[in-house]
């Protein structure tokens, strides 16, 4: 019962991202963590820790439930802040399941140890320096990475990925959940199962590549008038398309029976969108 209130207050959460379009995590003091455990009373824990940028890939596995944030760190540490919530009869024994929980480092690992019974979760948020290599993996929980430059490897199983102004190499994959992305520059590579994908272009070039692809999930696009770098949109050829900009009308598009595509800009493409069994929407930032 515990866990299952703990999952919709994930769900919740993942709901908020659906609608915004970035991942929404709790400050690195945790004050703004709001996790419920049923009608039981909760109590909260935070700790601190660094591992030096030396231990190579940085492997973040949060606790079931667990959500992962990366932003922008400096120096030659990463910055690591576990926010933990459990839920107990009673507030003092809700604190005393919290302060069981401990934030574990074995090499290049983190990891969530201790705790009694399993009615806590955890949301690790991490700063990461210029060049950092970070692999994370999540269970009905969300992974948001901001202003940070490296290479990423994020894996989501129930719960969203985000990418908003981040540079660098990411592999990210997500099943039964939504990937979003907000920038102008990387190499990514991003597949998602049974969920959306939105892609918000700034400026008016993509300096890399993305390539992003929905497996029964909508495609949704966002650029400025104008933009340059070539883009290439496809899909099912039963898939309905809802194109809001003059490129819809001026672009090169091929319609058959098999799929759908359309391809804007006049450079060579390095932005190319697919989706199978899923709606495509085009519209202007």
């Amino acid at each position: 019962m515990f866990r299952t209130a703990a999952l919709a207050a994930f769900a919740a959460l993942a709901l908020g991202w659906s609608q915004s379009g970035r991942v929404s995590l709790e400050a690195a003091d945790c004050s703004g963590i709001n996790m419920m455990f049923g009608g039981f009373e909760v109590a909260r824990a935070e700790q601190h820790t660094t591992v030096p940028l030396s231990v190579g890939t940085l492997e973040l596995r949060p606790d079931f439930n667990g959500g992962v944030k990366i932003e922008r760190g400096s120096g030659g540490v990463f910055g690591i802040t576990a926010c933990v919530a459990a839920g107990a009869r009673t507030q003092g024994e809700a604190q005393a399941a919290a302060d069981e929980i401990r934030l574990a480092i074995q090499g290049n690992r983190v990891r969530l140890t201790g705790g009694s019974s399993r009615n806590w979760s955890a949301q690790l948020i991490v700063t990461a320096p210029d060049g950092a290599s970070i692999d994370a993996e999540t269970n009905n929980g969300p992974i948001g990475v901001t202003g940070a430059s490296g290479t990423f490897v994020l894996r989501a199983s129930n719960g969203p990925i985000s990418l908003s102004d981040v540079n660098g190499k990411v592999n990210a994959r997500a099943s039964n959940g939504p990937i979003a992305v907000a920038g102008s520059t990387g190499q990514f590579d991003l597949e998602t199962a049974n969920g959306p994908i939105s892609v918000k272009l700034d400026g008016q070039r993509w300096d890399g590549r993305l390539d992003a692809r929905a497996q029964n999930g909508p495609l949704t696009l966002a650029l400025p008038p104008g933009y340059q770098s070539g883009v290439e949109i496809s899909s099912s050829f039963h898939s309905p398309w809802n194109c809001q900009i003059d490129a819809c009308r001026s672009g090169n598009r091929d319609w058959d029976e098999r799929s759908r595509s359309l391809r804007i800009g006049s450079d060579p493409v390095v932005v190319k969108l697919t989706t199978v069994n899923g709606p495509v929407t085009v519209r202007e930032r």
